[in-house]
């Protein structure tokens, strides 16, 4: 699954604010946590998961830099969701350019914030700045999918490895059953988008 990005690349004349590199942003998923959700798929990932979802997202050097104050405003300006998943890509290659968006998104919204990575809760914590990122976040889904673990189609987690870890009074268990397992999204520009666990656990080996 390929998600096209139509954000700018910084100049390099401009003294540069925070930044993440990302590869593409959907305004409105279901598919992609509870409720409706604006989606962000970081650029860049260190890992070899068999059975990986988005592997044209695994090169640190692809996608696009977008500046954290840009990425807030783009953010904020998506109106009808309740939340924000952040996904990759490896999220937590960049915490603190993460960390600063999310600083921002919960000290001026009141939108929750669930984030997928391929590391665990554990390693995350010994990461610098590893035990901010968290703080701020609402929902973690943590570890490797691991297709020899997979559950069956739209049961969250995505293999039975992974855990999801409820991490404010947000959200219950029970907010992660019956969300739609699969999703085809046009975007403005035209972009056709699949997500979802359905493309996951059917991802080419």
């Amino acid at each position: 699954m390929k998600h096209k990005c139509n954000w700018s690349k910084q100049s390099a004349s401009i003294p540069k604010m925070p930044s993440l590199r990302i590869h593409s942003t959907v305004e409105k998923s279901r598919a992609n946590g509870p409720g409706v959700r604006a989606v962000v798929w970081v650029q860049g990932c260190p890992f070899t998961c068999p059975g990986c979802f988005n592997p044209g997202l695994k090169d640190p050097k692809g996608g696009n830099e977008v500046t954290v104050e840009d990425l807030f405003q783009w953010i904020r300006s998506v109106k009808g969701i309740e939340g924000i998943t952040i996904s990759g890509g490896e999220p937590t290659e960049q915490i603190p350019a993460l960390v600063a968006l999310l600083e921002r998104v919960k000290e001026e919204t009141n939108l929750s914030v669930l984030l997928f990575s391929g590391r665990t809760l554990k390693e995350i914590l010994s990461l610098p700045m590893g035990d901010r990122l968290v703080s701020l976040l609402d929902v973690l889904i943590d570890g490797p999918y691991d297709p020899a673990l997979a559950n069956p189609p739209g049961v969250w987690p995505s293999s039975s490895n992974q855990q999801i870890h409820l991490l404010t009074s947000r959200y219950a268990a029970s907010d992660f059953s019956n969300l739609p397992f699969q999703e085809v999204v046009i975007a403005a520009d035209g972009e056709i988008v699949e997500s979802g666990l359905f493309y996951l656990l059917h991802a080419p080996r």
